[in-house]
């Protein structure tokens, strides 16, 4: 099964954390199927969640990756390198990397090839801001960073898009779920007419998931899964998610 509930730990984490969350989520998890689970710690814990996850299933993956494969990159981790290290997949275009670190549509564009090259699954991150959805131009906006990340890829073997407002993350706000389920229909057309050759997995929804409204979002046809950022930090309401998840989604 594709990545389908995805934790964004962000700049979160340590040695007590990662054993203290495991315990809490493994207590409160209800199935005996990690496949579609994944954990983006902070890239310097991804070794230590290996070995406390000891081959249950769950993917680990990067946050973030450079768009170059070697050179004088000083503090950057490169695709081969996370790799490596045994990771399945990568966030790639987070809207705090496209703010904080100016990141444009062709940098993640050259990181999602690094992906493809190293057999990483990318998560390409897409959202518009609240001025943007406040002038009805979320469809434009989303439709254009697809364009420009996508554009001069001959071909992408595995590929998740996450679907996430600017406006939503981490403000405890979130479109309403028919309105999520439009805009991950129109990602679904614009990629699979644009992109023939790019093998979409998946289109999850990001931006103050939480329990509460799992269910609600999980309902919804197009709504394949989640990429989880605070809430995710709480090993137990990442297992209640999953839970929810596996309900309406896997077991139906």
């Amino acid at each position: 099964m594709s990545l389908c509930i995805v934790a964004n730990w962000k700049l979160n984490g340590s040695r007590e954390f990662n054993q203290q969350w495991a315990l809490e989520f493994f207590k409160h998890f209800n199935g005996d199927n990690f496949s579609s689970l994944g954990i983006a710690p902070a890239s310097v814990y991804i070794d230590h969640l290996q070995g406390i996850f000891n081959n249950r299933g769950i993917k680990i993956g990067a946050q973030n990756i450079d768009f170059l494969e070697t050179g004088a990159r000083t503090g950057e981790i490169s695709a081969p390198m996370i790799k490596d290290l045994g990771c399945e997949f990568s966030i790639i275009g987070h809207s705090e990397r496209r703010i904080l670190f100016d990141e444009t549509n062709q940098i993640i564009c050259q990181k999602l090839i690094q992906a493809n090259n190293c057999s990483l699954i990318p998560i390409l991150c897409l959202g518009e801001s609240d001025e943007e959805n406040q002038a009805n131009n979320t469809f434009n906006v989303l439709e254009k960073q697809i364009i420009e990340a996508l554009t001069g890829i001959t071909e992408l073997s595995s590929l998740i898009i996450a679907y996430e407002p600017i406006w939503a993350i981490g403000s405890g706000k979130i479109p309403n779920p028919e309105e999520i389920n439009s805009v991950h229909e129109m990602i679904k057309d614009v990629v699979q007419s644009r992109f023939p050759k790019i093998g979409l997995k998946s289109v999850l929804y990001g931006g103050s998931v939480n329990f509460k409204n799992a269910s609600s979002l999980f309902k919804q046809k197009n709504i394949d899964g989640a990429l989880i950022g605070g809430a995710s930090l709480d090993g137990k309401e990442f297992a209640l998610i999953a839970n929810v998840f596996n309900e309406l989604k896997v077991l139906k």
